[in-house]
């Protein structure tokens, strides 16, 4: 685990996140025991702490703000990730804890079905990916309290609570063995990576005004 202390004894600590190459992003992590040890208590506020925009800035961070990041992300080897449902770390966030997902039929078509969407990772920076997730999910957790959690996600919440449960399990969405990526681009610079998803933002508005349909129905 590679922290960055603020002060002596200061808690929580800056964690700073792993390179693309490290091996520890491509290895199934460990699951966690409860009650929660001392150590564990301590990751999970570091990882609470770290995942804010301020800190994000602090450690060069790829992105400004991140929907989620798991623990291996930042070199810790426990079955733990941040998820925020709303998108940002601004708002609401929760711990997830030895995390778990199956596929749901879509209610309306009574199949299991997948959407694909353009999804960017801490973890491979300067890139972004065309990724096929499944688009309902019942998930299970424990929370840092100890107790299951099950509850069903659908649209944007179960793609980013699929993204972060991929991580640990070793897989980033770019995996070839993971076989979920169907386009990948890399890019020179954050200001590139920005004016292609500025690109789409443009592209799929104009899609909603020639169908007559707004972008919040």
């Amino acid at each position: 685990m590679d922290i960055t202390k603020q002060k002596q004894n200061s808690n929580p600590t800056l964690l700073k996140l792993a390179d693309y190459e490290d091996p520890i992003l491509r290895q199934m992590t460990e699951p966690v025991s409860f009650p929660l040890s001392k150590e564990d208590k301590q990751i999970i506020e570091s990882m609470k702490y770290s995942i804010q925009k301020d800190q994000l800035k602090k450690v060069n961070a790829p992105w400004d703000d991140a929907a989620g990041m798991a623990a291996n992300q930042w070199k810790i080897n426990k079955s733990i990730f941040i998820y925020c449902p709303n998108g940002t770390s601004e708002n609401e966030i929760e711990v997830i804890i030895n995390p778990s997902y199956e596929p749901l039929n879509d209610p309306s078509l009574e199949t299991l079905t997948k959407d694909a969407t353009w999804e960017g990772c801490f973890s491979v920076p300067l890139a972004t990916g065309n990724v096929q997730r499944f688009t309902h999910i019942r998930v299970k957790y424990q929370n840092e309290a100890g107790e299951t959690i099950v509850k069903e996600l659908s649209g944007w919440p179960a793609r980013v609570w699929q993204h972060e449960n991929d991580h640990l399990y070793g897989l980033l969405y770019n995996d070839p063995k993971a076989g979920k990526c169907t386009e990948f681009h890399q890019f020179p610079t954050k200001e590139a990576v920005e004016a292609f998803y500025l690109q789409l933002r443009e592209e799929r508005k104009k899609e909603y005004e020639s169908s007559g349909v707004s972008e919040s129905e």
